[in-house]
């Protein structure tokens, strides 16, 4: 892949991770015109085989994102009424019939490529007159993409992270923060009597349960790191002097995952949120048999057949006792854990 870098956003790769850094002075203002250029480069990205991990951080010292730009979102107040959306959500008619026209815009944009490229465009060309339907739908479109990337996706907060950084930072497989230098995470837009309207009412449920997100939007406090990871709004926290190198060390690991099996879960979690159990049973099904039908697959378990033949198998269990048998187990998932099992193609 052509590393490209973009007015908000510069690339590097290394081995198999693109590290993006987000350049906004003075504190990383989330705005559209930032969207607009990750969104182009999520869908270059998950077209490159030779990415298997995709990390978004903090170009500025010690700054992530501190929230999304104000005047952007102040904007919306007027020219929602240019599009009288301000009277649609006045009656429960209206109100549902543009609740329906956009989630059935964006299912139409889920399934065909061209529609989505389309109606972007559409929107954008709007935005002259009204900023409201492309700033909304460039926001989801942007944090759909990541959510569905094809490869690992590890948000590296390196500074303090509200709002729409948080809305963001929820779209990835990981979170990953500098944990001594007393940054904060938060949803503080109760505050200023908004909602968290880049998808934190729907994501954080998901992500940390009902109750904690509830608290967490309703309040609009900061969250130190530690209080982040009990609740599993953070990942891992690594001290500022270390973080790059241990972030980098565990995109290493997580590159040596099967792409297929990455895709192929996140398929299964993602859609499987959405529907029934019976049907998110279905989709998990599918994707099985999308994986067994990989040479990968097979020769990982061939490979892993001959493991066990060698160090499992013979294992005389009345002559071992319990401690050497955890042991051996624990080696044979370390084994695995550290992708010995399948060698991907250079």
């Amino acid at each position: 892949m052509e590393i490209m870098d973009y007015k908000y956003l510069k690339t590097r790769k290394e081995n198999y991770t693109l590290w993006v850094e987000m350049h906004n002075p003075p504190v990383n203002f989330l705005t559209v015109a930032l969207l607009e250029e990750l969104f182009d480069l999520i869908k270059k990205v998950s077209k490159e085989d030779s990415i298997r991990a995709f990390i978004l951080t903090g170009g500025i010292e010690d700054v992530y994102i501190m929230h999304f730009s104000i005047p952007e979102l102040l904007n919306l107040s007027k020219d929602n009424k240019k599009l009288l959306l301000n009277l649609f959500v006045k009656s429960k008619i209206t109100g549902a019939f543009l609740k329906y026209f956009t989630t059935y815009t964006n299912w139409l944009m889920d399934w065909f490529g061209w529609y989505e490229t389309l109606m972007l465009k559409f929107a954008k060309i709007m935005s002259g007159y009204s900023s409201s339907l492309y700033l909304w739908f460039i926001m989801q479109r942007t944090y759909f993409a990541i959510e569905r990337l094809n490869k690992i996706t590890i948000a590296a907060i390196n500074g303090n992270c509200n709002g729409g950084g948080t809305e963001l930072s929820a779209c990835f497989d990981f979170r990953l923060m500098v944990g001594d230098q007393g940054f904060t995470i938060g949803q503080p837009e109760v505050l200023i009597n908004i909602v968290p309207g880049g998808g934190s009412t729907q994501r954080l449920p998901r992500l940390i349960g009902r109750a904690k997100a509830l608290e967490l939007m309703l309040r609009g406090n900061q969250l130190d790191v530690q209080e982040a990871q009990r609740i599993g709004l953070i990942t891992a926290s690594f001290n500022k002097v270390e973080f790059k190198n241990k972030v980098q060390e565990f995109a290493d690991l997580m590159s040596k995952r099967p792409m297929t099996a990455v895709d192929a879960i996140k398929k299964c979690v993602h859609d499987g949120m959405e529907t029934t159990l019976r049907h998110g049973l279905s989709i998990e099904s599918e994707q099985n048999i999308r994986c067994l039908d990989t040479e990968d697959t097979m020769n990982a378990m061939q490979t892993y057949i001959s493991y066990l033949d060698e160090h499992i198998n013979p294992i005389d269990r009345q002559k071992i006792t319990t401690e050497d048998l955890n042991h051996i187990v624990q080696e044979t998932v370390k084994h695995m854990e550290e992708g010995k099992l399948y060698k991907f193609k250079h």
